[in-house]
């Protein structure tokens, strides 16, 4: 069609097509804002997603345990925690009445906040949930209600695990029990030494003067025995209360079982196997010979304790390298100590309890409960770690780790002494400050017998009168360390300037501050009670002539 025949075109023509121009036009504009609307709403899905799955992710990644109720109280989800604490997944908990899993209690709660409505406040309360598998949990719970439209429509609960941290408050508690234990057996230990001395002093010297094959001489030696019994006890309670005073030495394993295997075996009786397995060129330690002695003894008491019908007891020691994966124990080269027998084991929950103090599962009267938790702590004090394996009606396995010996510095272990029946005697004047009447009764009884002048003082005040007064004939001054009106520190530091370099012994029943204020000199001159006359004797005169008997004496 030409341009002339278009514009001679009909009206009606015209009209149509400028209506199908206007219709084009709409449905582009149409077509356009329809673009627009569907680009607004997927951005907006797209956010609403990505927002979901923060808030999954985000939920999931608590380390608290979050639940979701429904407006019946039933599980909607829970996080990863939750199920990681429960032992359930989330579909199955759906599927479970929320009270076998969360108790009662909490699904009361729950119930509760829902029954009061849009209104009801949050809350906060205690419940125990109890997993698929192990114990109870202990939680803290923090609940509020959802709403939704003004109506209710579930409850949102986050809980704590309180596992830990009531782990640590009962360890917190064992702790203080322990500690109050320790400060009430160094409470006791200065009397109780002070009266173990005496009962040891008039022991023996009862047993030296009582005639052969007398009652005398048998009541005397059974008083002996009993103030052994007692001084090894106040030391048991000083020992796992870590109040006892330790000599760090350079110990050979080896050689203090050695030195006890005749001890052992009588111990044992005649039932019971020893087996030796000890390591050749074992490495030394840095610990107290005496209280590695202890060590031995209790665990091989523990060991013929366990074995009644009789059985074999091993002994091996072993070098040893410990690394990152022993728990309690700081990695690096150790000595180890094996006490094994073939007796009845002992069940998860009394290895649990082993080295509680006073803890026993010998009948009354048998035992005091103090023995590992003596081996323990002695072991701790050297630096060492002690692990137990057992089992019942499998025998049990103490492995104890010290470690190996750096520092060749430590003093050397003390041959064994041999005693002799003949008493030390000496002679020269010695100031003596004791605040016990009986122990200072004693002291001036004994040492007079021995050949020594003594010149005695009730306290620091009155000792320092005495120096001052016979300074020039003073050989010697041994004082007790805790006194009233003056200790023995500064009776010490002021007798030094009273008479410059005289000899100074100390002695002392309170471990906890035996070497309080002392200087290193006087800490070495330090003699702990109980300890008998011969030994105080040997020790007063070495000072005194600046050598050491060799005739068998005690120093």
């Amino acid at each position: 069609m030409s341009f002339t025949e278009i514009l001679d075109a009909p009206w009606w023509i015209w009209l149509v097509a400028a209506l199908g121009a206007v219709a084009i036009g709409v449905a582009a504009v149409l077509y356009q804002r329809g673009r627009a609307q569907e680009e607004t709403i997927r951005r907006q899905l797209a956010r609403e997603v990505a927002l979901k799955a923060r808030f999954d992710d985000l939920f999931d990644r608590s380390s608290e345990l979050m639940i979701v109720h429904d407006r019946r109280g039933r599980v909607s989800t829970i996080n990863r925690s939750g199920e990681q604490a429960t032992g359930y997944l989330r579909e199955e908990l759906r599927m479970l009445d929320p009270g076998w899993i969360f108790g009662t209690d909490y699904l009361d709660a729950i119930m509760q906040i829902i029954s009061e409505g849009p209104d009801s406040a949050p809350r906060s309360f205690r419940a125990e949930f109890v997993p698929r598998k192990g114990s109870p949990v202990p939680v803290d719970v923090h609940a509020r209600v959802l709403v939704g439209d003004g109506q209710v429509v579930g409850v949102t609960a986050i809980a704590r695990d309180l596992s830990e941290r009531e782990r640590l408050e009962t360890e917190l508690r064992q702790a203080q029990k322990m500690e109050a234990v320790g400060r009430l057996a160094t409470g006791i230990a200065h009397d109780f030494n002070n009266i173990i001395t005496v009962l040891l002093g008039y022991s023996d010297e009862l047993i030296e003067e009582a005639a052969p094959n007398t009652t005398l001489l048998a009541a005397a030696v059974e008083v002996r025995r009993a103030a052994d019994r007692a001084s090894a006890l106040t030391q048991q309670l000083l020992a796992f209360s870590r109040r006892q005073v330790s000599v760090a030495q350079t110990v050979e394993l080896n050689t203090v079982i050695e030195q006890m295997e005749d001890l052992i075996k009588r111990l044992i009786g005649p039932e019971i196997r020893l087996r030796l397995s000890l390591q050749p060129g074992l490495s030394t330690i840095s610990a107290d010979a005496q209280q590695i002695g202890q060590v031995m003894m209790n665990l091989v008491v523990n060991a013929r304790d366990a074995m009644p019908g009789g059985g074999t007891l091993s002994i091996a020691t072993a070098d040893v390298e410990l690394g990152h994966d022993n728990l309690d124990v700081i990695p690096g080269p150790h000595v180890a100590l094996m006490v094994t027998d073939t007796g009845l084991g002992m069940s998860a929950e009394v290895r649990d309890r082993m080295f509680e103090p006073f803890f026993t599962t010998k009948d009354e009267g048998r035992g005091t409960g103090l023995g590992l938790s003596m081996v323990q702590a002695i072991v701790r004090q050297s630096g060492g770690h002690i692990h137990l394996d057992s089992a019942p009606n499998q025998g049990t396995t103490f492995k104890v780790y010290f470690p190996r010996q750096a520092d060749l510095s430590a003093a050397p272990m003390p041959a064994v002494p041999s005693y002799s029946s003949t008493i030390v005697k000496g002679e020269g004047i010695i100031v003596l400050a004791e605040d016990d009447r009986s122990v200072r009764r004693l002291v001036v009884s004994e040492l007079t017998r021995r050949g020594f002048t003594v010149l005695e003082a009730e306290d620091g005040v009155a000792a320092l009168e005495l120096i001052r007064r016979e300074k020039g004939r003073i050989d010697i001054l041994v004082t007790d360390v805790v006194m009233p009106r003056m200790n023995g520190a500064d009776l010490a530091k002021a007798a030094e300037g009273i008479r410059p370099g005289l000899k100074i012994l100390f002695i002392s029943g309170h471990p906890e501050r035996a070497g309080a204020g002392l200087d290193p000199t006087g800490v070495t001159n330090l003699l702990m009670k109980p300890f008998t006359a011969d030994t105080l004797a040997a020790r007063i005169k070495e000072l005194i002539t600046g050598r050491t008997e060799a005739d068998g004496w005690s120093v």
